[in-house]
């Protein structure tokens, strides 16, 4: 990966202020969204994924003999002369750079060791680069409007790096408006590039608008299968194009030989070409009847040659496992016979039971009319007993006391029945059942004629 990729222009600006006894604040224009001078993407959400790293970064640069220089050949080159803070208070502020264009930067606050180191003051106005942390980045190269990029998906910031001049030549950033820089001064600059501009019969940016073609969409396959195909890397072909698809293309490797089958995906809105996978595949020496007869083993497999070739390849694992489906098959139909002729038993032994089941049912049908005949028969019985008994009470009773147990005659037993109405005589006259003198016989008196014939008899 070239190393150009993990630097990028910033600006400085904003008016220069004190924030405590040692730190200075001012504002930096770190990056635009889009294309930039070192051919790579930034996207909206990769835009806001480095956002989110923008926190504590530092602000760092190499000074001698009174100016800033570049990056240094190693990073850990120089001093850090100021950083982020926690809360960036980062915005799209928009800026119209040297070329006349006007883009739209993320801009955020920075903190300087002014008191510390004196040169830091100077860094307003000032080039800086924006450099994101290696080991972080992911990217893939996607064709858009034309031109080959590489499309970060992840990354980080690592610093921002204070570019001056070297060798008495400007140190140029890849975002043309990238600089640290003074908020007054900013402003009136800008005011008056926007007059002159239009005093001058300036136009918008032109825009290229077009759509790719079969060609453009091949050419630009081409270039995202050859990253080499420049001259930092020696304009080497590593892959030639075969044919081009739909959704695919079919290339070759110009080392290997091999043949693999590109994927990728078409952006109308964007005119973008991006590749989304690639895998590997083989190319046949065949006959034209050998080529039909695979096209049609083809066309007969739902066009894939996948199952064809499993199922070619296991011919003679199928056709024993077809054999042993047979002997599974004739095992299942003797038992399904077996089962057959016992459920046909079973049939009879059930019908046989249900025609005892019935007889049984007309039986108990029968016997309860006949329990309900003799439970009528002894209710009638009893109740004959129990008018008797209250007949017995007629005339030592009142007709009220009797009405109250006639009310109630299936409550009581007939024993039961003939208690209570003796109860109820016995709480009227105490003396219902007292003994009377002339009712008792003396058993030692010795009797004789007369006497010993009455003494058999009981008065009652």
């Amino acid at each position: 990966m070239n190393k150009k990729i993990n630097e990028f222009p910033v600006t400085i600006y904003g008016q220069i202020e004190k924030y405590n006894d040692v730190l200075s604040k001012a504002r930096c224009r770190i990056f635009y969204r889009g294309g930039n001078r070192n051919g790579t993407f930034i996207t909206d959400e990769f835009a806001e994924k480095l956002l989110g790293s923008l926190a504590y970064v530092p602000v760092k640069g190499i000074y001698e003999d009174g100016d800033f220089t570049d990056h240094g050949e190693d990073r850990a080159q120089g001093q850090v002369y100021g950083i982020v803070p926690q809360d960036p208070n980062w915005a799209w502020e928009k800026f119209v750079d040297d070329s006349g264009f006007e883009r739209e930067y993320a801009c955020a606050d920075v903190l300087l060791f002014t008191a510390l180191y004196p040169e830091s003051s100077q860094i307003v106005g000032k080039c800086e680069s924006m450099e994101l942390y290696g080991p972080s980045i992911k990217y893939h190269w996607s064709f858009i409007q034309g031109q080959k990029w590489l499309v970060f998906e992840e990354g980080c910031f690592l610093g921002l790096q204070v570019l001056g001049s070297k060798d008495g030549v400007k140190v140029e950033p890849c975002f043309e408006g990238a600089a640290f820089y003074n908020l007054q001064q900013s402003i009136a600059s800008t005011i008056n590039e926007i007059e002159n501009y239009a005093h001058e019969g300036g136009q918008e940016e032109m825009k290229v608008e077009f759509k790719l073609s079969d060609e453009d969409k091949r050419m630009a396959l081409m270039s995202l299968i050859n990253p080499n195909f420049n001259e930092d890397g020696g304009w080497a072909l590593d892959y030639w194009m075969c044919a081009i698809y739909e959704d695919y293309a079919l290339v070759q490797n110009a080392e290997t030989l091999a043949y693999e089958r590109v994927y990728y995906k078409k952006n109308d809105e964007e005119d973008s070409v991006e590749i989304t996978e690639r895998v590997p595949v083989f190319v046949l020496d065949v006959t034209e009847d050998e080529l039909n007869t695979i096209k049609t083993l083809r066309r007969l497999n739902g066009e894939t040659y996948d199952c064809v070739s499993e199922n070619l390849s296991n011919a003679d694992a199928n056709a024993q496992k077809v054999l042993d489906q047979d002997t599974k098959i004739e095992e299942l139909n003797s038992t399904i016979s077996t089962l057959q002729t016992e459920a046909e038993n079973k049939d009879v032994e059930l019908n046989s039971i249900n025609e005892q089941y019935s007889a049984a049912q007309t039986q108990i049908s029968e016997l309860n009319t006949v329990v309900n005949t003799l439970t009528e028969y002894k209710h009638a019985i009893e109740m004959q007993q129990k008018e008797a008994v209250i007949a017995d009470y007629a005339d030592k009773l009142s007709e009220d006391v009797l009405e109250q147990y006639r009310a109630k005659l299936d409550e009581y037993s007939v024993l039961d029945l003939d208690k209570n109405l003796a109860y109820e005589l016995k709480k009227i006259n105490v003396n219902a059942f007292s003994v009377h003198a002339e009712d008792i016989i003396p058993k030692d008196i010795q009797l004789g004629g007369i006497e010993v014939i009455l003494s058999k008899y009981k008065k009652k």
